[in-house]
């Protein structure tokens, strides 16, 4: 029975995010959860929380058995702790009064998913937030919390119904307190969204190559992929672009390597009369870096940006002195991260009355799984960024929900910011979102798939040069969570 209804949960929760996607269904997915650890002694809610959590990111997570069948056991098994953690903090809040403990948990929740996004590099995919991306008058919330206060609003009605069902009676001010709450957040959102202005546009267009990881390791097909991105870069021509965006790795390997083929893209750049933004690798002694190179439309290579945040295991092994072992069986260099927040400039190319407001466009670049890091679109932001770029390559998890999770953490970037984001994907999902968080194209095939086709796309995206409270001061909402927690456990020792 235990199980069963951890596997409800675990279920439930699941079924919110892609690729089902009924992102209903996490108002009340740990409902039966909260069922199972009430009124039980700590070490059984660890327990039954770690079984719950390992259910859940089992199924949400488990596409990282593409990558390493162990790597994938061992980040199923470290996630599920903070699950078990929250069951432990469930019970040990049990003493309070209604309305201290759902605001109190639901606090708990929070703190814990702020640190899962901070800790051993971070983690932030699956946040319960994460799963109300499409419910844009309710997320916009996150300009001001960040994202973690979406979660919180639904941890909190999640708690609200399980209290309710518990005593089996209307909790009339709890209720009330939460539909104000609840209210006063979608009236916010419905705000924030239907502000009109005379927003200054860039004109951005995104490719998608569709490119096998397994050719990106053959020499001999450099030129090929290289010409095919170009084919689809050309399909672009004609609709006056400010920016061309190529995904992470477009040209394989290292570019010192490659002068013909980097020749070569120039030369479009200079041909379509757009700048262009590539992936490749530079190396510069004895040191590798991810990088994005620019490309002005007059095909000059301008400058490159240096991926910041690198990926445990697959960028670099963390606890080399350590884990050094690890070579035996699968040699890598590390990558060197870079240390700068790189803001690229580009000149006005449309003929829009409303583009000519300024004569530069500024935008920072953000590679891989970049853009689901927090404080890293913060830094681009108040270094000046008018919009974001995100150039990746998800084609290491195949044709899973994880191209669909990576993207569902980018919007409610954007929201935080308030800041356009285009983004590049060798497999998808490649995507043009405003500041809002409106997903306003993406490439798709004739049959409406996104993921593991190839084409292009483009759109207009509104700059907005305000920055916002979460920009400006960061994530004050979860701090206060945390003093929450803490004012609440002095508390408890009273009680």
């Amino acid at each position: 029975m235990v199980f069963l209804i951890c596997l409800l949960s675990a279920g439930l929760l699941a079924f919110s995010f892609p690729q089902i996607q009924w992102s209903f269904l996490a108002w009340f997915a740990l409902v039966p959860f909260f069922h199972l650890i009430d009124g039980k002694k700590s070490w059984r809610a660890f327990r039954r929380g770690y079984l719950c959590g390992f259910l859940f990111f089992f199924v949400t997570v488990g596409w990282f058995v593409y990558v390493t069948y162990v790597g994938a056991f061992v980040a199923v098994a470290y996630l599920a702790l903070y699950f078990a953690v929250y069951g432990v903090i469930f019970v040990y809040f049990q003493r309070f009064s209604l309305m201290a403990r759902i605001f109190v948990l639901s606090a708990s929740w929070v703190a814990l998913e702020f640190i899962r996004a901070h800790l051993v590099t971070g983690f932030d995919w699956a946040m319960l937030g994460h799963s109300q991306y499409k419910n844009l008058w309710l997320i916009q919330i996150a300009d001001i919390t960040g994202g973690y206060g979406v979660s919180f609003l639904v941890i909190l009605v999640n708690l609200l119904i399980f209290e309710t069902l518990r005593v089996r009676a209307f909790l009339f001010k709890a209720n009330i307190l939460v539909i104000v709450i609840l209210s006063s957040v979608l009236i916010y959102g419905w705000w924030v969204t239907g502000q009109k202005k005379d927003y200054e546009m860039v004109r951005v267009g995104v490719v998608q190559p569709n490119i096998p990881l397994a050719l990106d390791w053959d020499d001999s097909k450099k030129p090929w992929i290289v010409a095919h991105t170009i084919q689809l870069t050309r399909k672009l021509k004609d609709q006056n672009l400010d920016l061309i965006v190529w995904p992470e790795t477009s040209l394989p390997g290292m570019i010192i390597d490659a002068p013909s083929l980097t020749n070569e893209i120039q030369a479009t750049a200079a041909d379509l009369h757009t700048p262009m933004l590539i992936g490749s690798i530079a190396n510069k002694d004895e040191a590798y870096y991810n990088s994005a190179f620019f490309i002005d439309a007059d095909g000059h290579m301008m400058g490159r940006y240096d991926k910041i945040h690198l990926v445990p295991f697959g960028e670099f092994l963390p606890f080399r002195p350590i884990l050094g072992w690890i070579n035996k069986f699968v040699p890598f260099d590390d990558f060197t991260p870079g240390n700068t927040y790189k803001i690229f400039s580009i000149p006005s190319a449309s003929s829009h009355a409303e583009d000519s407001v300024r004569s530069q466009k500024k935008f920072g670049v953000l590679i891989c799984f970049e853009d689901t890091v927090g404080h890293l679109r913060r830094h681009f932001v108040q270094e000046g960024a008018d919009f974001l770029v995100n150039m990746t390559n998800d084609a290491w998890f195949r044709d899973t929900k994880a191209p669909f999770l990576h993207l569902q953490s980018a919007v409610l970037g954007c929201v935080e910011n308030h800041r356009s984001l285009a983004r590049a994907a060798n497999t998808g999902v490649s995507a043009l979102i405003d500041p809002w968080g409106r997903i306003i194209t993406t490439v798709v095939d004739e049959h409406g798939k996104e993921t593991f086709i190839e084409g292009s796309a483009w759109g207009v995206l509104p700059l907005v040069h305000e920055k916002t409270f979460y920009t400006k001061y960061g994530d004050v909402f979860t701090y206060m969570c945390f003093l929450c927690i803490l004012v609440a456990g002095v508390l408890r020792r009273f009680i």
